[in-house]
């Protein structure tokens, strides 16, 4: 996982010392790659036993492991730039690979277990992909209910049961409505699944489970602003592959 990844996985964990460590690094990660963990610790005013227990919180070795994540993710931002059209199946590829390598065990037991799966689409784009979802995984026998807008916010929530699986779909995790939802799903104890880009967002921190997509904006250039949203079609099919396998299992 990256460091974005793992702040999502952990932050529920955290302390209000650790979120100003996460907070500290997120700003200053120039800072933080190039800096000994006792000068970081000195410009920023926390202590170096709390930097190191901060990256043990992130399931690290410590905080030379954590300058090693950062300095990967920015020397892959500075690689070769790409055409369009390169770097849209250059996402698609790395959109491919991730849903292969990640373990979703944990994920499928509570989709097995649910007695509806529930998605709350935060938008129209999201609400696309909510659709997919609801298809291609209906020949399962699951009953999937979708919605979306901000409207439809209260009537989805009140719906929700502890025996559901909800899923939320939301591009950047940070729409107060998708945000406040998820907080009382979790105080109905009903199992919450986020699906945002790969971005540090409240909504991820809020969700037992997370999924990503990797997202690509197309450049003013090419015409009107546009997000590319295949990835999260090609998270929902990759995703029912391994589904399959993972029924196989444990029939």
């Amino acid at each position: 996982m990256n460091y974005e990844e793992r702040m999502n996985e952990y932050y529920k964990d955290f302390s209000e010392n650790d979120k100003y460590i996460a907070s500290c690094i997120l700003q200053n990660e120039k800072d933080c790659i190039r800096l000994t963990i006792h000068e970081f610790a000195q410009k920023y005013h926390v202590s170096s036993s709390a930097l190191s227990r901060f990256a043990q919180k992130l399931h690290l070795t410590g905080y030379s492991e954590l300058r090693s994540i950062l300095r990967l993710s920015r020397e892959e931002e500075k690689s070769e730039k790409l055409s369009l059209k390169e770097a849209v199946l250059a996402n698609y590829h790395k959109m491919a690979e991730d849903v292969r390598k990640n373990d979703y065990s944990k994920l499928f037991n509570k989709i097995y277990h649910a007695e509806r799966i529930l998605i709350f689409a935060s938008g129209y784009s999201q609400a696309r992909a909510a659709s997919e979802w609801k298809r291609i995984f209906l020949p399962l026998q699951k009953r999937i209910y979708y919605m979306y807008g901000h409207d439809m916010v209260k009537p989805f929530e009140k719906m929700a049961e502890k025996e559901d699986l909800v899923i939320i779909i939301s591009f950047y995790g940070e729409s107060s409505h998708v945000c406040s939802l998820a907080e009382n799903l979790r105080l109905k104890g009903v199992s919450t699944v986020s699906v945002t880009r790969m971005k540090t967002n409240s909504l991820a921190a809020l969700c037992e489970e997370n999924l990503y997509i990797q997202s690509i904006a197309v450049p003013t250039p090419y015409g009107v602003p546009y997000e590319i949203t295949t990835p999260y079609f090609i998270l929902i099919e990759l995703l029912f592959i391994k589904y399959q396998e993972y029924l196989n299992k444990i029939s």
